[in-house]
């Protein structure tokens, strides 16, 4: 049995409830979300992704795919909702989590098999603008 670390299981319970706000519970303050290429960095650009992308469409994930790699999880599951499927062969997407001290701290959503990503919508291109840069770097790294 795959084990699947509680936050992301908070996640898919809230997201499945259209719980915006638990949707949000399991994320750190800085966390990032990349989805169709566009960086959300830290809970507020997120919220405002996830208030049009994922609970405003009622988007829900169905997991069949569960995979532990290295300490951190990824997911491939069924997705439906109120979003327009009409180039979407197989509505399904992998979920790549990581997760450290308990919390959601990078999440990105991909195509599973490299089948190309559905088609701009009103939606999509609505929160577009709140994609975030690459946040400047706190410190230099040193070897």
């Amino acid at each position: 049995m795959v084990q699947v670390p509680q936050p992301v299981n908070d996640l898919i319970d809230a997201m499945n409830r259209y719980d915006l706000d638990g949707f949000m519970k399991p994320f750190a303050t800085d966390a990032l979300v990349n989805d169709r290429h566009r960086q959300f960095w830290g809970t507020d650009a997120i919220r405002k992704w996830a208030e049009l992308e994922i609970t405003g469409d009622r988007v829900t994930m169905d997991p069949y795919h569960i995979v532990n790699h290295h300490g951190d999880v990824i997911i491939t599951a069924a997705i439906d909702g109120d979003y327009d499927k009409s180039d979407l062969p197989v509505p399904s997407l992998a979920f790549y989590f990581i997760v450290r001290d308990g919390q959601i701290t990078q999440l990105l959503l991909l195509p599973p098999n490299g089948r190309n990503l559905s088609k701009i919508t009103p939606i999509v291109e609505e929160s577009t603008p709140y994609s975030t840069p690459v946040p400047e770097p706190s410190a230099r790294a040193t070897a």
